[in-house]
Protein backbone atom coordinates (compact mmCIF):
# COMPACT_ATOMS: atom_id res chain seq x y z
CA UNK A 1 0.00 0.00 0.00
CA UNK A 2 1.51 3.63 -0.79
CA UNK A 3 2.43 5.48 1.94
CA UNK A 4 -0.87 7.68 3.26
CA UNK A 5 -0.76 11.64 3.49
CA UNK A 6 -2.87 14.73 2.61
CA UNK A 7 -3.94 14.83 -0.83
CA UNK A 8 -6.42 16.44 -3.38
CA UNK A 9 -9.58 14.36 -5.04
CA UNK A 10 -11.78 15.02 -7.19
CA UNK A 11 -15.10 13.89 -9.08
CA UNK A 12 -15.55 14.92 -12.41
CA UNK A 13 -18.98 14.27 -13.84
CA UNK A 14 -21.16 15.18 -16.32
CA UNK A 15 -23.10 17.99 -14.97
CA UNK A 16 -21.11 18.98 -11.75
CA UNK A 17 -17.49 18.34 -10.05
CA UNK A 18 -16.41 18.49 -6.86
CA UNK A 19 -12.79 18.50 -4.99
CA UNK A 20 -12.15 17.88 -1.39
CA UNK A 21 -8.44 17.26 0.77
CA UNK A 22 -7.72 14.22 2.51
CA UNK A 23 -6.70 14.36 6.55
CA UNK A 24 -3.58 12.33 7.34
CA UNK A 25 -4.99 9.10 7.44
CA UNK A 26 -6.24 9.11 3.74
CA UNK A 27 -9.92 9.80 4.56
CA UNK A 28 -11.77 12.73 2.92
CA UNK A 29 -12.35 16.14 4.84
CA UNK A 30 -15.61 16.61 4.97
CA UNK A 31 -15.31 20.28 5.66
CA UNK A 32 -13.02 21.11 2.77
CA UNK A 33 -15.43 19.12 -0.06
CA UNK A 34 -16.45 21.73 -2.46
CA UNK A 35 -18.65 21.85 -6.12
CA UNK A 36 -17.92 23.42 -9.23
CA UNK A 37 -21.43 23.19 -11.92
CA UNK A 38 -21.16 23.08 -15.96
CA UNK A 39 -22.97 26.55 -15.44
CA UNK A 40 -20.28 27.96 -13.95
CA UNK A 41 -17.34 26.37 -14.77
CA UNK A 42 -15.35 26.38 -17.70
CA UNK A 43 -12.68 23.76 -17.29
CA UNK A 44 -11.41 21.45 -14.65
CA UNK A 45 -8.13 22.83 -14.09
CA UNK A 46 -10.02 26.05 -13.76
CA UNK A 47 -11.65 25.06 -10.99
CA UNK A 48 -8.97 22.96 -9.35
CA UNK A 49 -6.87 26.07 -8.64
CA UNK A 50 -9.92 27.82 -7.78
CA UNK A 51 -10.54 24.90 -4.97
CA UNK A 52 -7.15 25.19 -3.98
CA UNK A 53 -6.63 28.81 -3.11
CA UNK A 54 -10.18 28.44 -1.47
CA UNK A 55 -8.95 25.48 0.47
CA UNK A 56 -5.17 27.16 1.45
CA UNK A 57 -3.72 23.40 2.25
CA UNK A 58 -0.62 23.81 4.38
CA UNK A 59 0.94 22.46 1.53
CA UNK A 60 0.33 22.24 -2.26
CA UNK A 61 -1.18 18.46 -2.11
CA UNK A 62 2.18 16.29 -3.59
CA UNK A 63 -1.02 13.31 -4.41
CA UNK A 64 -4.01 13.26 -6.29
CA UNK A 65 -6.62 10.69 -7.51
CA UNK A 66 -9.78 12.12 -9.88
CA UNK A 67 -13.01 9.95 -10.49
CA UNK A 68 -14.23 10.37 -13.64
CA UNK A 69 -17.57 9.89 -15.37
CA UNK A 70 -15.99 8.53 -18.60
CA UNK A 71 -13.35 5.39 -19.96
CA UNK A 72 -10.21 6.71 -18.11
CA UNK A 73 -8.14 5.66 -21.20
CA UNK A 74 -5.16 7.74 -23.49
CA UNK A 75 -3.90 11.29 -22.65
CA UNK A 76 -7.12 12.44 -22.97
CA UNK A 77 -10.22 11.62 -20.83
CA UNK A 78 -13.78 12.84 -22.24
CA UNK A 79 -16.51 13.12 -20.17
CA UNK A 80 -19.57 10.92 -21.31
CA UNK A 81 -22.34 13.21 -22.53
CA UNK A 82 -20.58 15.83 -21.04
CA UNK A 83 -18.35 19.31 -22.05
CA UNK A 84 -15.25 18.92 -20.03
CA UNK A 85 -12.40 16.60 -21.03
CA UNK A 86 -9.01 15.85 -18.42
CA UNK A 87 -5.62 16.05 -19.85
CA UNK A 88 -3.16 13.65 -17.93
CA UNK A 89 -0.23 15.98 -19.09
CA UNK A 90 -2.10 19.00 -17.97
CA UNK A 91 -3.06 17.99 -14.36
CA UNK A 92 0.77 16.58 -14.04
CA UNK A 93 2.15 19.70 -15.28
CA UNK A 94 -0.30 22.07 -12.90
CA UNK A 95 0.05 19.86 -10.16
CA UNK A 96 3.40 18.70 -10.32
CA UNK A 97 3.00 15.38 -9.85
CA UNK A 98 1.08 12.24 -12.46
CA UNK A 99 -2.55 12.11 -10.94
CA UNK A 100 -4.68 8.26 -10.80
CA UNK A 101 -7.73 9.00 -13.31
CA UNK A 102 -9.95 6.32 -12.55
CA UNK A 103 -13.67 5.44 -13.50
CA UNK A 104 -16.70 7.49 -11.33
CA UNK A 105 -18.01 3.81 -10.74
CA UNK A 106 -14.73 2.21 -10.07
CA UNK A 107 -14.39 4.80 -7.32
CA UNK A 108 -18.06 4.22 -6.13
CA UNK A 109 -16.62 -0.03 -5.45
CA UNK A 110 -13.50 1.34 -3.80
CA UNK A 111 -15.39 3.57 -1.54
CA UNK A 112 -18.14 0.50 -0.41
CA UNK A 113 -14.65 -1.52 0.11
CA UNK A 114 -13.44 0.90 2.51
CA UNK A 115 -16.69 1.91 4.49
CA UNK A 116 -17.98 -1.69 4.05
CA UNK A 117 -21.38 -1.69 2.51
CA UNK A 118 -24.43 -0.58 5.39
CA UNK A 119 -27.55 -1.83 3.60
CA UNK A 120 -30.46 0.63 3.26
CA UNK A 121 -32.59 -1.98 1.94
CA UNK A 122 -31.71 -5.65 1.54
CA UNK A 123 -33.99 -7.35 -1.93
CA UNK A 124 -32.78 -11.01 -1.71
CA UNK A 125 -30.01 -13.14 0.00
CA UNK A 126 -28.28 -13.13 3.17
CA UNK A 127 -26.66 -10.40 4.76
CA UNK A 128 -23.59 -8.80 2.40
CA UNK A 129 -19.93 -8.00 3.46
CA UNK A 130 -17.61 -7.11 1.72
CA UNK A 131 -14.92 -7.87 4.54
CA UNK A 132 -15.54 -11.70 3.41
CA UNK A 133 -13.74 -13.39 0.43
CA UNK A 134 -15.72 -12.94 -2.60
CA UNK A 135 -16.65 -11.15 -5.84
CA UNK A 136 -19.58 -8.55 -5.89
CA UNK A 137 -21.03 -6.49 -8.46
CA UNK A 138 -21.75 -2.37 -7.91
CA UNK A 139 -24.42 -1.51 -10.24
CA UNK A 140 -25.79 2.59 -10.21
CA UNK A 141 -28.89 3.87 -11.82
CA UNK A 142 -28.89 7.62 -12.35
CA UNK A 143 -28.54 9.31 -15.18
CA UNK A 144 -26.45 6.20 -16.54
CA UNK A 145 -25.66 3.16 -15.94
CA UNK A 146 -22.28 2.79 -13.86
CA UNK A 147 -21.47 -1.15 -13.20
CA UNK A 148 -17.55 -2.44 -11.54
CA UNK A 149 -16.76 -5.34 -9.69
CA UNK A 150 -15.15 -5.24 -6.43
CA UNK A 151 -13.13 -8.73 -5.25
CA UNK A 152 -11.10 -9.71 -2.09
CA UNK A 153 -9.38 -13.00 -2.45
CA UNK A 154 -8.56 -15.06 0.89
CA UNK A 155 -5.36 -13.18 1.70
CA UNK A 156 -7.38 -10.35 1.90
CA UNK A 157 -6.38 -8.54 -1.11
CA UNK A 158 -8.50 -5.72 -2.95
CA UNK A 159 -9.23 -5.41 -6.29
CA UNK A 160 -11.44 -3.58 -8.29
CA UNK A 161 -12.62 -3.99 -12.02
CA UNK A 162 -13.76 -0.77 -13.67
CA UNK A 163 -16.25 -1.90 -16.89
CA UNK A 164 -18.00 -0.17 -19.54
CA UNK A 165 -20.98 -2.62 -19.07
CA UNK A 166 -23.95 0.28 -18.87
CA UNK A 167 -22.66 0.81 -22.83
CA UNK A 168 -23.15 -2.71 -23.67
CA UNK A 169 -26.20 -4.49 -25.53
CA UNK A 170 -29.06 -4.81 -22.93
CA UNK A 171 -29.93 -8.33 -21.99
CA UNK A 172 -33.59 -9.28 -22.11
CA UNK A 173 -34.49 -12.19 -19.87
CA UNK A 174 -38.13 -12.17 -21.30
CA UNK A 175 -40.07 -11.93 -24.95
CA UNK A 176 -41.94 -9.29 -22.87
CA UNK A 177 -39.02 -7.18 -22.52
CA UNK A 178 -37.01 -7.87 -25.49
CA UNK A 179 -40.21 -6.31 -27.65
CA UNK A 180 -40.94 -3.33 -25.30
CA UNK A 181 -37.01 -2.54 -25.68
CA UNK A 182 -37.08 -2.71 -29.41
CA UNK A 183 -40.31 -0.78 -29.24
CA UNK A 184 -38.85 2.17 -27.32
CA UNK A 185 -35.60 2.22 -29.81
CA UNK A 186 -36.70 1.15 -32.82
CA UNK A 187 -33.90 -0.08 -35.29
CA UNK A 188 -30.98 -0.44 -32.67
CA UNK A 189 -28.94 -3.57 -32.70
CA UNK A 190 -28.23 -3.34 -29.76
CA UNK A 191 -30.38 -1.45 -27.29
CA UNK A 192 -27.71 -0.20 -25.59
CA UNK A 193 -27.95 -0.84 -21.81
CA UNK A 194 -27.87 2.17 -20.42
CA UNK A 195 -29.73 3.90 -22.92
CA UNK A 196 -32.84 2.03 -21.20
CA UNK A 197 -31.57 1.57 -17.54
CA UNK A 198 -31.28 5.04 -16.58
CA UNK A 199 -33.27 8.35 -16.38
CA UNK A 200 -33.53 8.98 -19.64
CA UNK A 201 -34.17 5.79 -20.49
CA UNK A 202 -37.63 6.14 -18.22
CA UNK A 203 -38.70 8.91 -19.75
CA UNK A 204 -38.38 7.18 -23.34
CA UNK A 205 -40.27 4.20 -21.48
CA UNK A 206 -43.43 6.25 -20.01
CA UNK A 207 -43.58 8.32 -23.39
CA UNK A 208 -43.77 4.98 -25.09
CA UNK A 209 -46.26 3.45 -22.76
CA UNK A 210 -48.23 6.75 -22.98
CA UNK A 211 -48.22 6.31 -27.05
CA UNK A 212 -49.46 2.67 -27.02
CA UNK A 213 -52.47 4.10 -24.82
CA UNK A 214 -53.37 7.04 -27.37
CA UNK A 215 -52.63 9.63 -24.55
CA UNK A 216 -50.16 12.32 -23.91
CA UNK A 217 -47.51 12.25 -21.34
CA UNK A 218 -48.01 14.06 -18.11
CA UNK A 219 -44.72 13.96 -17.15
CA UNK A 220 -41.45 15.50 -18.45
CA UNK A 221 -38.01 13.75 -16.28
CA UNK A 222 -37.78 10.94 -14.83
CA UNK A 223 -37.79 12.71 -11.19
CA UNK A 224 -41.53 13.52 -11.87
CA UNK A 225 -42.06 10.04 -13.40
CA UNK A 226 -41.17 8.45 -9.69
CA UNK A 227 -42.74 11.07 -7.86
CA UNK A 228 -45.95 9.93 -9.31
CA UNK A 229 -45.27 6.46 -9.20
CA UNK A 230 -47.82 6.16 -6.05
CA UNK A 231 -50.82 8.07 -7.63
CA UNK A 232 -50.29 8.07 -11.82
CA UNK A 233 -50.92 4.11 -12.84
CA UNK A 234 -48.88 5.01 -16.34
CA UNK A 235 -46.27 6.62 -14.10
CA UNK A 236 -45.97 3.65 -11.87
CA UNK A 237 -46.19 0.84 -14.90
CA UNK A 238 -43.10 2.75 -16.59
CA UNK A 239 -40.72 2.38 -13.09
CA UNK A 240 -42.11 -1.47 -12.70
CA UNK A 241 -40.89 -2.13 -16.56
CA UNK A 242 -37.76 -0.40 -15.55
CA UNK A 243 -37.43 -2.39 -12.37
CA UNK A 244 -37.95 -5.51 -14.66
CA UNK A 245 -35.33 -4.63 -17.50
CA UNK A 246 -32.43 -3.54 -14.64
CA UNK A 247 -33.27 -6.43 -12.60
CA UNK A 248 -32.90 -8.80 -16.22
CA UNK A 249 -29.79 -7.46 -16.93
CA UNK A 250 -28.08 -7.30 -13.75
CA UNK A 251 -28.73 -10.96 -13.63
CA UNK A 252 -26.66 -11.64 -16.83
CA UNK A 253 -24.18 -9.57 -15.27
CA UNK A 254 -23.44 -11.66 -12.30
CA UNK A 255 -23.09 -14.03 -14.42
CA UNK A 256 -21.05 -12.65 -17.00
CA UNK A 257 -18.37 -11.13 -13.93
CA UNK A 258 -19.14 -14.33 -11.30
CA UNK A 259 -20.32 -11.71 -8.69
CA UNK A 260 -21.54 -14.86 -7.22
CA UNK A 261 -21.15 -13.05 -3.50
CA UNK A 262 -23.37 -10.19 -4.12
CA UNK A 263 -24.99 -7.23 -6.09
CA UNK A 264 -24.51 -3.81 -4.69
CA UNK A 265 -27.25 -1.13 -6.21
CA UNK A 266 -26.87 2.77 -5.85
CA UNK A 267 -27.69 5.76 -7.48
CA UNK A 268 -30.35 8.29 -6.98
CA UNK A 269 -32.52 6.84 -9.77
CA UNK A 270 -32.73 3.17 -7.99
CA UNK A 271 -33.23 5.22 -4.59
CA UNK A 272 -36.68 6.20 -5.63
CA UNK A 273 -37.18 2.82 -7.37
CA UNK A 274 -36.48 1.15 -3.96
CA UNK A 275 -40.62 -0.02 -3.45
CA UNK A 276 -40.47 -1.56 -6.66
CA UNK A 277 -37.68 -2.90 -7.07
CA UNK A 278 -38.00 -5.75 -3.74
CA UNK A 279 -41.07 -6.93 -5.43
CA UNK A 280 -41.48 -10.28 -5.56
CA UNK A 281 -41.91 -10.13 -8.87
CA UNK A 282 -38.32 -8.91 -9.84
CA UNK A 283 -36.68 -12.13 -8.03
CA UNK A 284 -37.24 -14.48 -11.31
CA UNK A 285 -36.08 -12.26 -13.53
CA UNK A 286 -32.96 -11.48 -11.95
CA UNK A 287 -32.39 -15.22 -11.70
CA UNK A 288 -33.71 -16.00 -15.16
CA UNK A 289 -34.28 -19.86 -16.49
CA UNK A 290 -30.92 -20.77 -17.38
CA UNK A 291 -28.13 -23.22 -16.18
CA UNK A 292 -27.64 -20.95 -13.05
CA UNK A 293 -31.04 -19.89 -12.09
CA UNK A 294 -31.20 -21.43 -8.65
CA UNK A 295 -27.28 -19.87 -7.43
CA UNK A 296 -28.81 -16.26 -8.84
CA UNK A 297 -31.81 -17.01 -6.86
CA UNK A 298 -29.32 -16.98 -3.92
CA UNK A 299 -27.03 -14.07 -4.44
CA UNK A 300 -27.37 -11.28 -1.92
CA UNK A 301 -28.29 -7.88 -3.09
CA UNK A 302 -29.30 -5.18 -1.13
CA UNK A 303 -29.73 -0.95 -1.75
CA UNK A 304 -26.67 1.48 -0.29
CA UNK A 305 -25.34 4.46 -0.72
CA UNK A 306 -22.32 6.95 0.70
CA UNK A 307 -22.12 10.68 0.74
CA UNK A 308 -19.43 11.77 -1.18
CA UNK A 309 -19.57 7.73 -2.80
CA UNK A 310 -17.28 8.80 -5.93
CA UNK A 311 -14.50 11.27 -3.34
CA UNK A 312 -14.02 8.44 -0.76
CA UNK A 313 -13.60 5.91 -3.65
CA UNK A 314 -10.98 8.23 -5.34
CA UNK A 315 -9.08 8.46 -1.56
CA UNK A 316 -9.39 4.66 -1.03
CA UNK A 317 -8.04 3.76 -4.57
CA UNK A 318 -5.16 6.03 -3.56
CA UNK A 319 -4.64 4.36 -0.60
CA UNK A 320 -4.05 1.42 -2.39
CA UNK A 321 -2.77 2.55 -6.16
CA UNK A 322 -1.52 5.70 -5.82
Amino acid sequence: MAEVGAALVGHVGRKRMRFALTDAAGQVRRDSVRSFTADTTVSISGAIMDFLRDARPDAPPRRSAFAVAGLPRGETVSITRGRWYVSRSGLRGMLGHAPLILNDFEAEAWAFHGADVRAEERFAGDELSLRRAGSYCVLGMTSGLGVSVLSRDDAGAVRVLATEAGHGGFIAVSEELARLAAEIFPGRYPVVAEDLLSAPGLVRLYETLARRRHTAPRWTSAEDITRAMASDPLAREACTWLCRAFWSYAGQLAIIYGAWDGVIVTGGLAAALRPLLRLAEMAPLFAGSGKYARLLATVPRVYAALDDGELAGAAEALRHMG
